[in-house]
Order: C-alpha cells, then sequence, then structure tokens
C-alpha cells in the first residue's frame, strides 16, 4: 500500500514519462512514413523500368522473329541460286553456242546472286539492330537489378523500424501498466481512509487539509496521465495500420520482381538461341559463297 504522497510523485513520474514515449512515437511514425515514401518511389522507377524492358523484349523477339525470316528466305534463294546453277551447267555440256534458255537462266541467276546480295545486307541490318535492342535491354535488366536491391535496403530499414515500433510499444505498455498500479493503489489508500464525522483528537486540520490536496494533485495528475496516453495509443493504433499497409505493398513489389526477373531470364534465354542461329546462317552463307563459281555479268559469257 502507498502512501498518498507516493502516490502522487508515481502519477507525476508516469506523467512526465508519457510525453516522452508519446515523442519517440511520433518520430517513428515520422520516419515510418518517410521509408514507406522511399519505398513506394522505389517501387514506381522500379515499374518504370521493368516496363521499359519489358517492351525492349517484346521488340527483340520481334526483330528475332523477322531474323529468322530473313535467314530463311536467304536460304532459299541460295537453294535457288545452286538449282539454277545446276541447270545452267546441264546446258552448257550440250549446247554451243548458248541457247536462249542458257541466257534466260543466267539472268535469273543474276537475279537471284542481287537478291541475296540484299538480303545479307538486310540480315546485317537485322542483326545490327537487334544486338542495339539487346543492349538497351541489358541495360533496363542492370536498371530492374539496382532497384529490387533499393526495395531489399528499404525492407531492410523498414524492418528495423517495426522493430523499433516494438519496443515503443512495449515501453508504452509498461508505462500504462505502472499508470494503472500507481491508480489502483491510490484507490486503495483512499478507500483506507475512512471519513470521520467527528476529527479525531489527534488529527490536526492542517494534515487533513494537506491529506485532502495529495489526494487531489494525486487525481488530478492521474487524469492529465490518462489524458497524455490516449494519444499514444492513438498514434500506435495508427502506426499499426500503416505498417500492415506497407507489409502488403512489400509483398506486392515482391512477386512483381519475381515475375520480372523470370521474363528477364526467359529473355536472355532466347537472346542467346537467336545469335547461336544467326551465327549458324552466316556460316553457312559464308560457306556457300565459298563453294560457288563466280557468276559473269556479260550475258554473252557462258558460265562454266
Amino acid at each position: 500500500m502507498y502512501p498518498l504522497s507516493a502516490c502522487c510523485t508515481k502519477v507525476r513520474l508516469a506523467e512526465c514519462v508519457a510525453p516522452l514515449h508519446q515523442q519517440l512515437n511520433s518520430t517513428l511514425r515520422n520516419r515510418l512514413a518517410r521509408s514507406v515514401a522511399d519505398l513506394q518511389a522505389a517501387a514506381v522507377s522500379r515499374y518504370a523500368a521493368v516496363d521499359h524492358q519489358h517492351q525492349f523484349s517484346l521488340t527483340l523477339l520481334r526483330q528475332t522473329r523477322e531474323l529468322r525470316t530473313l535467314e530463311r528466305l536467304y536460304d532459299t534463294r541460295q537453294a535457288e541460286v545452286v538449282r539454277l546453277r545446276g541447270e545452267i551447267a546441264a546446258f552448257q555440256d550440250v549446247e554451243d553456242p548458248p541457247s536462249p534458255t542458257v541466257v534466260n537462266l543466267e539472268s535469273q541467276l543474276r537475279q537471284q546472286t542481287d537478291e541475296i546480295r540484299d538480303l545479307e545486307l538486310r540480315l546485317d541490318q537485322a542483326i545490327s539492330d537487334r544486338n542495339t535492342l539487346q543492349d538497351q535491354n541489358d541495360h533496363l535488366a542492370e536498371e530492374v537489378r539496382l532497384a529490387g536491391a533499393e526495395i531489399e535496403q528499404l525492407q531492410d530499414d523498414h524492418n528495423d523500424l517495426d522493430r523499433a515500433r516494438e519496443n515503443a510499444e512495449h515501453e508504452l505498455q509498461l508505462s500504462e501498466a505502472s499508470l494503472a498500479r500507481v491508480q489502483a493503489s491510490l484507490v486503495q489508500a483512499e478507500s483506507q481512509i475512512p471519513p470521520p464525522a467527528i476529527p479525531p483528537a489527534n488529527v490536526v486540520a492542517t494534515d487533513v487539509d494537506r491529506l485532502t490536496r495529495e489526494r487531489d494533485e494525486a487525481r488530478t495528475a492521474a487524469t492529465d496521465a490518462e489524458g497524455q496516453i490516449a494519444p499514444l495509443r492513438r498514434e500506435l493504433r495508427a502506426f499499426q495500420d500503416m505498417h500492415r499497409s506497407a507489409q502488403t505493398e512489400l509483398n506486392c513489389h515482391r512477386y512483381t520482381h519475381a515475375a520480372a526477373t523470370s521474363d528477364l531470364i526467359q529473355t536472355v534465354k532466347d537472346r542467346h538461341a537467336a545469335r547461336a542461329d544467326a551465327n549458324r546462317y552466316r556460316d553457312d552463307a559464308s560457306d556457300l559463297r565459298k563453294s560457288a563459281p563466280p557468276v559473269p555479268h556479260d550475258p554473252s559469257v557462258l558460265i562454266c
């Protein structure tokens, strides 16, 4: 059992501690708000990078399909050239001087050769465009990676703030429990002071007045402390709501980052496959050009 003076002291102590907890809670709330704002800014930046990377990936895939179409057309033209050369060689073996058919085949052969050169130029340009897009795609992929690292750092900061919030909440609960004990002791002390109808002879009127003042001061201090703890409770609830919202948004960011990483891995695989196909087609074209005999530009000259 606490005397009234001790109860007043404890209530005043709780009244002094409550503003400190309130200030700490407000500071943590501001830091959490800044952390959430930074997290949202990083998410917006990452969304933009992912969107750009997705657009470049689509363009890269379209360029790869066009490149493969050109390569198939190139193979078709090369096969046509081989066929025409075979027919010309067959006619040359049986006819001298060349017949109009041979001259016509030579003209077709020159036309096919010109088309092949044009296709080679288009193929080289498509490969160059594809490589440029791939470099841009790699740059955007690096931006996505950096944005993911920034989000992870913000998550670590968010976790630190969350632990600080839990500590502040624990201290606030301890302060509330201490205030409740002091108030209970105050009520118990007051209940044990019977209101005498006739003041005892050994009690002086000044002592009664002092005890009354101490009781009134203790009640006032308890009321003030309760009034200061109420805003802390409201701020704590708002802090918890903000934390839940930030946690939900962070989980959404993690899911989006995982999906973007999967798309990026698939794009890199497609790029490697397209490069391998392009190199193979270029090697085939180089071998075919080396093995093919030269084509004369003069229609009157026979192709041997």
